[in-house]
């Protein structure tokens, strides 16, 4: 059954692998434009690894994950109607649907972020690690995706900033909301939120999977 089960997993890692690798030879072949606009399919491909086999499994992770999309809808939201938290700042056409100027995948980039970088995090550090550090920890990981992010997004049309170059505030800000997002997900998990493996090695191929395709991207652009 543990073999069954670790060659489940094996496979799940190489289908998360497989489309940010055919999009990094696609990119560097000059066919940059195709699959940046298929960029939204790459990151609903991971959500659907995540939502199967982090695993989000009951109703808690479920409430939390809505928790945390709806959290990071509204934060961006209220940046780009208002200018608040990120900057001055908005939503360009290659990040799918929209609603009333957010793209959907950005609330459930929020939410996954959340979940596998505090996973990542509670494994790196520690046992005995107090909260509020893993925390700390696990938002400075989603601050260094969004780096990869920044330096890309106006040139693929993601989302472009005025002036063109992010303030600090937009990665203070990332990391603040963040630091909330996984303290509240870690003082609710608490100790049962580090006995899965496979969720590791999932959160772990996800996030090294995303790093190297935006980073890539943001090579070739």
């Amino acid at each position: 059954m543990k073999t069954s089960q670790n060659n489940l997993i094996s496979q799940v890692i190489a289908f998360i692998w497989l489309p940010h690798v055919v999009g990094i030879i696609g990119i560097s072949l000059g066919f940059q434009e195709w699959f940046v606009q298929k960029t939204v399919l790459n990151l609903i491909a991971s959500f659907g690894f995540f939502a199967l086999y982090f695993p989000v499994q009951n109703r808690t992770r479920w409430m939390l994950f809505g928790l945390f999309f709806l959290g990071g809808m509204t934060v961006e939201w209220l940046g780009v109607h208002y200018g608040l938290f990120f900057g001055d700042y908005s939503y360009g056409v290659n990040l799918g649907p929209k609603i009333d100027g957010i793209p959907l995948i950005i609330g459930v980039f929020w939410a996954v972020l959340t979940f596998i970088t505090a996973r990542i995090a509670k494994a790196i550090l520690p046992k005995k690690t107090t909260i509020l550090i893993v925390a700390a920890f696990g938002a400075l990981l989603m601050v260094a995706l969004d780096l990869l992010l920044e330096l890309l997004a106006p040139h693929f049309d993601y989302w472009t900033f005025n002036p063109i170059a992010p303030p600090l505030e937009n990665y203070i800000s990332w990391w603040a909301f963040g630091f909330v997002f996984q303290l509240i997900l870690l003082g609710v998990e608490k100790d049962e939120f580090a006995s899965d493996k496979d969720s590791l090695r999932v959160s772990t191929h996800i996030y090294l999977a995303q790093a190297l395709f935006f980073g890539a991207l943001a090579l070739f652009r």
